[in-house]
């Protein structure tokens, strides 16, 4: 009989043995998983962060073309164009063309495909 209570002790020591193991594994998946999400949580902080940034600049450049847009409404509110051009045509027509003068050199200067090409230099030697 102490033979068979033997074998029953060590079947359940065996036992216990193995779900020992099987929670200390698990408990190293846990954990390792845990390390991931916290790592992505702090990726996904910093990112949002740089996205609040973005987004701060982009209100604030709002504001200045908001500002903008509302000074030239305001400029454009004052002038009488049709009355200049019935009384004084010529003036009218001096400041429609250094207007549009400017204009066309601002989009010449924002449009130029090559203001961001890089100057190539020769660095090679000529032999005669």
């Amino acid at each position: 009989m102490s033979v068979c209570v033997n074998i029953v002790l060590m079947t359940k020591l065996d036992k216990a043995k193995v779900e020992l193991q099987t929670a200390i594994n698990n408990q190293a998946v846990l954990e390792r998983t845990i390390q991931d999400q916290n790592e992505q949580i702090k990726k996904a902080l910093e990112q949002a962060k740089k996205t609040a940034q973005q987004i701060q600049s982009l209100n604030t450049q709002y504001t200045q073309s908001q500002a903008q847009v509302t000074k030239l409404r305001n400029k454009f509110a004052n002038f009488n164009l049709e009355g200049m051009a019935m009384t004084e045509p010529e003036v009218l027509e001096g400041k429609v063309n250094r207007a549009s003068a400017r204009v066309v050199e601002n989009l010449t200067t924002i449009t130029n495909p090559e203001q961001f090409d890089e100057k190539v230099t020769d660095n090679t030697a000529t032999t005669n």
